[in-house]
């Protein structure tokens, strides 16, 4: 399987990483933003053969990126991790936070009765929505995103030569290279996250006026209320990074809220509108 060398990694965090595959935990959280490509870092950490791989879906059991991960899904888990296994082998939970109470609470039960040679690797762009019985029985990494450097570096290797696109996707993705190879790779997909990053701006730095232009216009679209939010939250986290304010701080803390409201099913046009308030 190829190793951690072909990703792009901080490295900071490819050091941490390093050290986990010498010695890797039982049980193991990574956690960063979305678009570092966490799942691809969790499928290449570990030697061993990955066993099962659990994701969101949607009522269908269809993948899913804003459905669930059920209480049935886990148990269907746990019974096949009670088979005797000689060899170490790793399941991924991909999305962990996207896991139901019920669901997490199954999961717990697997934590507290782990089975031989089996490594679990969460990943999750959210970890404080999992249960704190949960954290307290994983090891957690927080994966830094690539250096400028770095994304620059990959953006000129995916052979992007214009310089107002290298910029804009430097604005959209800098340091998230799952999401500058998928937004280069189609360009319907990036002409779509540029008009998210435009309307997020407009929510933040807009008139009265214009927020509730952008609030109408997704307010009954739950999945495209979350990407809007995400690209704000986007947007807070660089400033903040550049300009720790309090008032940015107290902003982004606010979105991360709207955001686990709308993703439980709360209206998008009210959790939007006590924002902008």
């Amino acid at each position: 399987m190829p190793g951690l060398d072909e990703l792009v990694i901080h490295p900071a965090s490819k050091n941490i990483l390093t050290r986990l595959q010498g010695n890797p935990p039982q049980s193991l959280l990574l956690s960063g933003p979305k678009g570092l490509g966490l799942h691809q870092i969790a499928a290449h950490l570990f030697a061993a053969p990955i066993a099962a791989e659990l994701s969101p879906q949607d009522a269908k059991e269809q993948p899913d990126e804003n459905g669930t991960i059920s209480v049935e899904t886990v148990r269907r888990l746990y019974e096949q991790t009670r088979a005797m296994q000689t060899k170490q082998q790793v399941i991924i939970i991909d999305d962990a936070d996207r896991m139901s109470k019920g669901a997490q609470s199954a999961f717990l039960k697997l934590l507290e009765e782990p089975a031989a040679h089996t490594l679990f690797i969460l990943t999750s762009h959210h970890p404080d929505t999992l249960l704190p019985t949960i954290l307290s029985r994983v090891q957690h990494t927080v994966v830094r995103p690539a250096t400028a450097d770095q994304t620059q570096a990959l953006i000129e290797r995916l052979n992007v030569q214009d310089a107002k696109k290298q910029a804009q996707l430097h604005y959209i993705a800098e340091g998230l290279p799952a999401e500058i190879i998928r937004l280069v790779e189609d360009e319907e997909q990036f002409a779509m996250r540029a008009g998210f990053i435009n309307d997020a701006r407009q929510l933040l730095q807009g008139d009265t006026y214009q927020k509730t232009v952008i609030i109408q216009k997704y307010r009954s679209d739950r999945a495209a209320a979350l990407r809007l939010v995400d690209s704000a939250i986007a947007i807070l986290r660089r400033t903040v990074s550049t300009k720790p304010q309090q008032q940015l701080i107290g902003q982004l803390e606010q979105l991360l809220e709207v955001r686990e409201h709308i993703a439980s099913n709360y209206s998008p046009s009210l959790q939007l509108m006590q924002f902008v308030l």
